[in-house]
């Protein structure tokens, strides 16, 4: 099966900082909806299970997997040497011309971000397996054919010059486990990615609002909570340390599905777009007399409380003042003017909450008022 229990093949939680995360959840995410518009059938992603993160097509019977080391670089291209930890071969053609260089160990090439992600699919028997080295760095070497993997599209290993795979295929064949499928270069690919490091979640958000605008206009205005939402998601998922044997310990500890993706959507379809008429509500609000800071104070509680309630994670004091909310809202009317309502239903949930903060009781109202008022079914 996945060989779950194989240490080659479980990430061992390496050292990211906290912007190398970033970058790989937002990497995932930008997966998750590239997979969708190809059409996939299903997908299951896992996070630091198998390397960085591994794509499974199916979250309950997978034949096939995709291993990927996701790094982030702040400066520079990836070399050779960083990838694989081997020194940079004598070129053939370029008899008399080599400088004497210090051969480095071929056993190297085991701690190298290449020879992991060998090792990873080396230990899959009945699984299809392929893997990428994913990086917003390019990484500089020359290909066979001509051009260089930093500026070329996804590029297989065995697209390097002879001299680079001889002494790769080498290296790998010194530090394989006996009994184990020789290393197939063609399985491993390069790619450098578009998002960004610095601000890997706009460019996320963007993608996102892409999809949306296209397959729900309506929403697309809500891409930003939904990306905040699923990177809240997806946080504990790279973080858990239990170790894992079985594909539903997997799936339960480390892993994002297509269903649960597709959930999410369909959520986020039957919710009014709140980001709009909230925007307008308070915008109204404070032409009616409510302060600039109070508008952000209530903006940023509301948006953690849709944050919450799209991906299930509601609290307990949110389902008790929404009910009251809704219990205040079918005795009471909305007129033209928005004050004289807020002021009176969020001054009665003040008085049935006593110890909640102001600006969340009034999100709180708000959220539940436009939902009535768009939705009243």
């Amino acid at each position: 099966m996945l060989a779950l229990s194989d240490p080659d093949i479980a990430e061992n939680g390496g050292g990211h900082n906290q912007k190398g995360i970033e970058f790989q959840k937002n990497w995932a995410i930008v997966k998750m909806f590239a997979l969708k518009e190809k059409a996939a059938i299903d997908f299951l992603l896992l996070f630091e299970a198998v390397q960085d993160i591994a794509v499974l097509d199916s979250s309950s019977s997978p034949t096939r997997i995709e291993v990927f080391q996701v790094k982030k670089k702040d400066r520079t291209e990836w070399t050779w040497a960083s990838l694989t930890n081997l020194h940079v071969p004598d070129d053939p053609s370029k008899k008399g011309k080599n400088k004497v260089k210090k051969a480095k160990p071929l056993e190297g090439i085991a701690d190298s971000p290449l020879g992991k992600l060998f090792a990873s699919l080396s230990g899959f028997k009945t699984l299809e397996s392929s893997g990428s080295f994913i990086s917003n760095a390019g990484c500089n070497l020359a290909l066979a054919a001509g051009g260089n993997a930093a500026t070329s599209l996804p590029v297989p290993l065995s697209k390097l010059p002879s001299h680079f795979t001889d002494l790769l295929q080498t290296a790998l064949d010194a530090v394989q486990k006996p009994g184990s499928v020789k290393s197939d270069l063609s399985r491993i690919r390069l790619e450098k990615v578009d998002v960004p490091v610095d601000d890997a979640q706009t460019y996320t958000i963007g993608i996102v609002h892409k999809y949306l605008d296209q397959v729900s206009p309506t929403h697309a205005g809500q891409a930003r909570s939904f990306v905040e939402s699923l990177l809240a998601k997806l946080g504990p998922l790279g973080a858990k340390t239990t170790k894992a044997t079985t594909l539903d310990e997997m799936r339960s500890r480390h892993g994002y599905s297509l269903e649960q993706l597709n959930a999410a959507l369909g959520d986020l379809q039957q919710t009014p777009d709140v980001d709009f008429y909230l925007k307008h509500w308070l915008e109204q609000l404070g032409k009616e007399g409510l302060a600039f800071w109070e508008v952000l104070q209530i903006r940023a509680a509301a948006t953690a409380i849709f944050s919450r309630k799209l991906f299930g994670s509601s609290l307990p004091s949110d389902v008790e003042i929404s009910t009251c909310c809704d219990a205040w809202l079918g005795r009471n009317k909305i007129g033209t003017n928005l004050m004289p309502a807020f002021e009176s239903g969020t001054t009665h949930l003040r008085a049935e909450f006593p110890s909640a903060k102001m600006p969340e009781l009034q999100a709180h109202f708000l959220l539940k008022a436009i939902e009535q008022c768009v939705d009243p079914s």
